[in-house]
């Protein structure tokens, strides 16, 4: 079995059309997959999350109004539910715990917001504690600095992000000061976010826009502040289309983000002081909506939605380009790829 740091790399694909997941084992000498499990999901399976314990996974039926608790058996890779609520908000879009596990926060593209669900020692979604509307359109959601603040990106028309303070004890939101962050312009569209490793800038993908945003956190504050705005396609790309997905690379040099229409994930060098320069365009298959880096950083995962494939790359150790290496057949609308390790 292939590990890393005593543990097995897997990758899980979560299949909105097929409603169901599916685990590969990852063989971290070649990027190689093999397929050990697929579970019922229970719905139509869009963002995972994996609990701090390493033993649940928290599922967001992204077509739907509900959201789930599975059990995992990590041997075997496969899911086992734990307990499925109905929300009455439409399109889960994506979900996180806080870092002790005891809360469950997620954000609503559809009917819009975010909510808090306490979570039971097994992980059993239990009762709601909190709802906030903050307009349709949520996105995402990313807790920061041992989960003190907390970032709800909303694409158009809300175009925004909302910051907020948490308080882990009792689980409960409040806007900080300012609540909402406006982006360069009235056609952005924030949708995902993330840090570079030393948390001092957060890069947010924006959808309509075609861009990525760097920002200066401040961790005093929780608040973000806009410095740099650049595009995610080609210069003489003009056919236009729909970002989807950010992420540094675990060595915090490079950002890479998702083109759907173009097709491609835009690699970005990332200058001392968060600046952000590109350095290529790699063709993914259609409509990538979802990719994840394995943690030793080798290896890109990125699934076409509407190809229903997902196709594995080296990544250059020295330059950060990507190189692919196979094509998978998944299954249908691959929604959401995370690259793990299992104990």
């Amino acid at each position: 079995m292939k590990k890393t740091n005593g543990n097995r790399c897997v990758v899980f694909v979560s299949l909105t059309g097929d409603q169901q997941i599916k685990c590969y084992d990852l063989d971290l000498n070649s990027g190689e997959l093999e397929l050990r499990s697929t579970s019922n999901a229970h719905g139509p399976s869009g963002a995972l999350y994996l609990h701090p314990s390493g033993k649940v996974m928290l599922v967001a039926h992204v077509e739907s109004t509900t959201l789930a608790g599975f059990r995992l058996d990590t041997n075997l890779g496969q899911l086992t539910l734990i307990n499925k609520i109905d929300t009455g908000i439409n399109i889960p879009a994506h979900l996180i715990t806080d870092c002790t596990g005891r809360f469950l926060l997620t954000a609503y593209y559809g009917g819009g917001g975010v909510t808090v669900h306490r979570l039971g020692d097994d992980g059993t979604i239990e009762e709601q504690v909190q709802y906030i509307d903050t307009g349709e359109k949520a996105h995402a959601i990313h807790a920061v600095d041992e989960d003190r603040f907390v970032f709800v990106p909303h694409v158009c028309p809300i175009n925004k992000t909302s910051q907020f303070h948490f308080d882990c004890k009792s689980g409960l939101l409040s806007p900080n000061d300012p609540a909402e962050l406006p982006p360069p312009d009235d056609q952005t569209g924030p949708r995902h976010i993330c840090f570079r490793p030393q948390g001092d800038v957060a890069y947010i993908v924006n959808e309509q826009g075609n861009t990525v945003t760097a920002h200066r956190y401040d961790a005093g504050t929780g608040t973000l502040e806009i410095f740099q705005n650049i595009s995610t396609l080609p210069p003489n790309y003009t056919e236009g289309g729909a970002t989807a997905h950010v992420e540094v690379h675990p060595n915090g040099k490079w950002v890479y983000a998702s083109n759907r229409g173009h097709d491609s994930i835009a690699g970005f060098n990332i200058d001392t002081d968060g600046t952000l320069r590109p350095f290529g365009y790699f063709s993914v298959p259609a409509s990538p909506r979802s990719f994840n880096i394995d943690p030793t950083g080798e290896y890109l995962y990125c699934a076409g939605e509407s190809a229903n494939i997902m196709t594995s790359y080296r990544v250059d150790a020295a330059t950060g380009e990507l190189h692919a290496l196979q094509d998978y057949e998944v299954g249908k609308q691959p929604f959401w790829v995370m690259v793990t390790t299992l104990d």
